[in-house]
């Protein structure tokens, strides 16, 4: 059966519009391989990753020299700069031919992890196998997978690969911020033996890495005293099965099941020992994030970023506060998911998004998560008006309601008091550089940025 041509021709120009797969997006370019599909923009873009493709950045200097030794050639024989350009030649000419030779033939799989913790250092691991029965030296594995979020930790690595045989690759990389963000397709190069001409393959496609928040265990979330969260919230349902909890052991009773005796406590102490058990329960929490930042601090952001050349785009597009308040909140998501409460609601400003529960407790949050890793802040205040109650009332259906808040004025204080005294525990907690002149609540907690991405400890 025969393709159709005009098909064919469509893909290949749909192909052409979407840009080369294994250059690298910086922040400049992502809107440009997204939205703004320009035919002659697109035509430099693939002249630029052919350019990088194939000629090395020691290559891309003799450009630079080489008409200049050629120049002074033309005019005079006896001129140094002859030689010079005849050996530069047979530099140029043994270069291509052994790397023509020796060009790799490989099949390369790469096991790139879905999600990913910032600040946490993890492997992607490589797959090699050499088709050829000449060996590939000097193969150099994804030089374009690094981007101003993600850096290699050990900096580029080199492997050789025998002929007709396998071997196996692992790349460190470290993300630095949280996100959802486009790896390149993998390209796996050799500039064997003079560094000039680069002999590529490509492989993989392109793909989405999400990098979660930091986060940590809060081991003080369940204090002993039960000071800051009880075991069991207001909303609490057993747990579907006949699994119990070990709740601990007691002399015997007439009338115990001899099924609940526990023998090692009853020879240990030579007199009957029965174990006790409590019905398991799963509680359910809700997390509202404050994402409000006035309109005037974001266009102000937005000019650092356009015309500040002293700092880079990542440093001075990052909300410090904002950031602390998601790693709070991940680290909150995740030491509640450990023990036996399920968090059902999550908002993040305006922005609801519910985890239904099927009963059973949560073995991870990734899908809290992977919301965490995309949020950001947004002009308009969602703990005012009309929508604040809305969330108030979809929160408060949960039995204990954490409470992250950015500021403290006067929409603040009207939510976290539209919330006290409804049936519900509220949690709230306040992450701000400095402690607020004004009164505050006896059970909100203020939390500095610096505690909760360096490390610090957490008044909970």
């Amino acid at each position: 059966m025969s393709r159709n041509p005009l098909r064919f021709i469509g893909d290949l120009w749909r192909r052409f519009l979407d840009g080369p797969q294994w250059l690298r997006e910086s922040h400049g370019l992502g809107f440009v391989f997204k939205y703004y599909r320009s035919p002659s923009l697109k035509l430099l873009f693939w002249a630029m990753a052919w350019y990088e493709r194939l000629f090395s950045r020691p290559m891309r200097l003799l450009f630079i020299v080489i008409p200049m030794f050629a120049f002074f050639s033309m005019f005079a024989l006896n001129s140094p700069a002859v030689p010079m350009f005849l050996f530069i030649a047979m530099i140029l000419t043994i270069d291509l031919l052994a790397g023509l030779i020796f060009r790799p033939r490989l099949r390369i799989e790469r096991d790139f992890p879905a999600r990913v913790k910032c600040g946490i250092a993890f492997d992607v691991n490589y797959r090699i196998r050499n088709l050829r029965r000449l060996p590939a030296a000097d193969i150099l594995i994804d030089p374009n997978i690094e981007l101003p979020e993600l850096r290699r930790v050990q900096g580029f690595k080199y492997c050789a690969v025998p002929g007709r045989s396998d071997t196996t690759f692992s790349l460190p990389l470290k993300p630095f911020k949280r996100g959802v963000f486009s790896i390149p397709q993998g390209i796996a190069e050799s500039s064997f033996p003079f560094n000039l001409i680069k002999h590529s393959v490509l492989f993989g496609r392109k793909e989405a890495l999400i990098v979660h928040p930091a986060s940590r265990e809060l081991r003080n979330l369940f204090p002993r005293d039960g000071g800051v969260l009880p075991r069991l919230s207001a909303r609490s349902v057993p747990r579907p099965g006949e699994s119990m909890d070990f709740y601990g052991c007691r002399m015997y009773r007439p009338g115990d099941s001899p099924r609940k005796i526990h023998w090692r406590a009853t020879a240990r102490f030579r007199v009957p020992i029965i174990k006790e058990y409590q019905q398991e329960h799963v509680s359910h929490a809700a997390i509202l994030l404050d994402a409000y930042v006035p309109r005037v601090r974001l266009a102000a952001g937005t000019l650092r970023a356009l015309f500040s050349l002293s700092e880079s785009l990542l440093k001075v597009r990052t909300n410090r506060t904002f950031e602390a308040a998601v790693s709070l909140a991940a680290s909150i998501a995740e030491t509640l998911t450990m023990t036996s409460y399920h968090v059902d609601l999550l908002a993040v400003g305006g922005r609801i998004t519910r985890f239904p529960s099927n009963g059973e407790p949560d073995r991870g949050c990734d899908p809290l998560l992977d919301e965490l890793a995309t949020a950001a802040t947004s002009a308009r205040d969602a703990f005012a008006g009309k929508q604040a109650a809305a969330i108030a009332e979809d929160a408060l259906e949960s039995g204990t309601v954490f409470v992250i808040l950015t500021r403290w004025d006067a929409a603040a204080k009207a939510f976290l008091a539209g919330l006290t005294g409804r049936g519900s525990r509220i949690v709230p907690v306040l992450v701000a550089p400095h402690v607020p002149d004004a009164e505050l609540p006896d059970e909100l907690r203020v939390i500095t940025p610096d505690s909760v991405l360096t490390g610090g400890d957490l008044p909970l």
